[in-house]
């Protein structure tokens, strides 16, 4: 099977769109929009793939709320930047009314096709990309350093002041160097103060070595916690078996 950024893409947007169709005291987000990037067939194939992995619908729908609270968590804090490393299909910038309200900026960062996809597909839904918000696209596979840190201040992103970086669904497709060069260079563009949120399994990251890792980045200190606790936060019950394997986290610069 042959399953590109976009059909990975379209399958995680199936399981925020799944969310609607539960009775509203039982959603953990909102997201009108998720429904209109669920793509076509290669994204069933995606999604099968992905659903034969335990737990991987309620990973979703966790790490959204968990991510969602920490992205307003930093702007109630005064941060009025959003980097969103990998964006996806991922709406925040539409559903996050604190967005708007508060007058943050947000640097949607991803594939230069992915990125016209998104547009095109929300543009044929009658919706237009709001003028807070800025499109970068980059190429994660070639050196994308330099080109990426002058895009973005390009599109006004300033880097003597903090933002929130998510970095949502990605870990997993990099290797161990990849992941060390993203988080440097995270940390190379963020002022004092940027938190960066994320998610990750215990297969590409062993939680003991993460707080050296990230300080060695060049980050100061690191909130990981295990979906369990999230799904004990947000949800009833016992978290289903599997919840071991998934970790949610929030560094601070």
């Amino acid at each position: 099977m042959s399953v590109d950024v976009t059909d990975t893409a379209a399958a995680i947007a199936r399981v925020r769109s799944w969310e609607s169709e539960l009775p509203e005291g039982e959603r953990l987000f909102e997201d009108p929009y998720a429904h209109l990037f669920v793509g076509g067939a290669a994204a069933e194939e995606a999604m099968q793939l992905f659903l034969s992995v335990p737990m991987f619908r309620e990973s979703i729908r966790l790490r959204t709320r968990f991510i969602d609270d920490a992205v307003r968590a930093a702007l109630a804090a005064g941060i009025t930047q959003v980097v969103n490393l990998g964006a996806g299909f991922d709406c925040r910038t539409l559903r996050l009314r604190e967005i708007a309200e508060r007058g943050v900026q947000v640097f949607e960062v991803d594939f230069a096709a992915q990125l016209e996809r998104k547009v095109a597909i929300l543009a044929a839904a009658g919706i237009a990309i709001p003028p807070f918000a800025h499109l970068v696209p980059a190429d994660f596979t070639a050196d994308y350093e330099a080109p990426l840190t002058a895009a973005l201040a390009a599109a006004g992103f300033r880097r003597d002041a903090p933002a929130v970086v998510v970095w949502e669904g990605v870990l997993g497709y990099l290797d161990d160097a990849a992941c060390d060069r993203t988080l440097h260079w995270i940390a190379s563009i963020a002022a004092p103060g940027s938190r960066l949120v994320f998610n990750y399994t215990v297969s590409r990251f062993d939680p003991a070595d993460l707080l050296p890792r990230i300080r060695r980045a060049g980050f100061i200190w690191l909130d990981d916690t295990s979906l369990g606790d999230v799904y004990g936060r947000y949800l009833t019950g016992d978290p289903p078996l599997g919840h071991d394997l998934y970790r949610f986290a929030v560094a601070w610069r």
